[in-house]
């Protein structure tokens, strides 16, 4: 394997990523642990775009969801999964007991990503959506009072409540109840051998182990949540 390892990423994406000053991103932080464990240095190569990222040469890609119909057509290998998320609801502190999308009340004003599936599945149970073009835009919406639950990935909450603690949301992992909406992700590897497989699968087992994964989410108030299966 040669001395160094690249990674895709957003520039300008927290928690995930950031070429900013200031934190990285838990996925450049994870992909500077994987490196270290391999034994190697890490690039990260800017991406924006899908159109950008399929042209980018760039070994792997962090939070890849593992799905075996999407990797054999993207030809991509993955890794040992690392962590398991989903479709959350984020809701104000306080609002009434809600612990699946079933409980929300469909007078109440649901934020969505545009074009989700999670816009077409609450849509269709007959609720009210108001669609995003980015969960942070969704966050933000809700501490303004203008919808009245997200639903938003942990991750981009959890980094919300990290940042504003006396704005903080209650986080409810209602995809736990949804399969279409719950998921684990892994390292993404474009071109690697076997061997290098194993070598990543080998240092994800020791980072899930020897806590380095869940800390690295700690930094930015994101609960690590093992994955619910292994390969």
């Amino acid at each position: 394997m040669r001395g160094v390892i690249t990674l895709c990423a957003h520039p300008d994406a927290l928690p995930f990523a950031s070429r900013k000053e200031g934190p990285p991103g838990f996925q450049v932080e994870l992909a500077q642990a994987l490196a270290r464990r391999l034994g190697v240095s890490l690039d990260v190569v800017w991406v924006m775009s899908r159109v950008q990222f399929r042209a980018a040469e760039c070994d792997i890609v962090l939070d890849t969801i593992v799905n075996r119909e999407a990797q054999a057509e993207t030809r991509m290998r993955v890794s040992k999964p690392y962590h398991r998320s989903g479709v959350a609801l984020a809701l104000p502190t306080g609002a009434p007991g809600t612990n699946t999308f079933n409980d929300l009340d469909k007078n109440k004003r649901i934020g969505v990503q545009k074009g989700s599936l999670a816009q077409m599945i609450l849509s269709q149970r007959g609720h009210q959506t108001t669609p995003f073009d980015y969960e942070g835009e969704m966050v933000e919406a809700l501490a303004e009072g203008s919808i009245d639950a997200a639903a938003v990935s942990p991750a981009s909450v959890g980094y919300f409540n990290f940042r504003h603690p006396k704005q903080a949301f209650r986080i409810v992992h209602a995809y736990d109840q949804e399969p279409e909406l719950s998921w684990t992700v892994a390292v993404g590897m474009r071109g690697a051998d076997a061997l290098l497989g194993e070598k990543i699968d080998a240092a994800i087992e020791q980072m899930l182990t020897d806590g380095t994964i869940r800390d690295i989410y700690a930094h930015y108030g994101i609960e690590h949540r093992p994955p619910a299966i292994t390969r």
